[in-house]
């Protein structure tokens, strides 16, 4: 990400901050022979009566291991499906950079969580 905006860079520090403040939880990481980073979407169109907004919600995953997801009523009214879908598939798409910026960094800069266990990520 060249120019993050400041939502972006918040949800990084948030990030960051959590991975500090938790030395001894870790994550676990399976080795595996998949290096791919995907992620899955699906929304519901205007499925709340009262307002008519869409649910949606998506999770991701880094060399086949889950590794976040969220669901969330979207902020606008969607005028079909396939807008939902796509209202969806931009916040997706933003995840997916971050945790690739997040591997550059550590790979540009040689450096590695101190305190961040991390079991077979290689």
């Amino acid at each position: 990400m060249h120019a993050p905006c400041e939502e972006q860079m918040e949800s990084v520090c948030k990030i960051l901050k959590h991975l500090k403040g938790s030395p001894g939880k870790g994550l676990y990481f399976r080795k595996n022979e998949t290096r791919s980073i995907e992620g899955f979407i699906d929304a519901y169109w205007a499925d709340s009566i009262d307002d008519r907004k869409s649910t949606s919600g998506y999770c991701t995953f880094v060399w086949g291991n889950f590794v976040t997801w969220r669901s969330k009523k979207q902020k606008v009214v969607a005028r079909s499906s396939v807008e939902a879908e796509f209202r969806l598939l931009l916040v997706v798409e933003w995840t997916l950079d971050v945790v690739k910026d997040l591997r550059d960094l550590e790979r540009d800069f040689k450096f590695r969580l101190e305190g961040f266990p991390v079991e077979d990520l290689e």
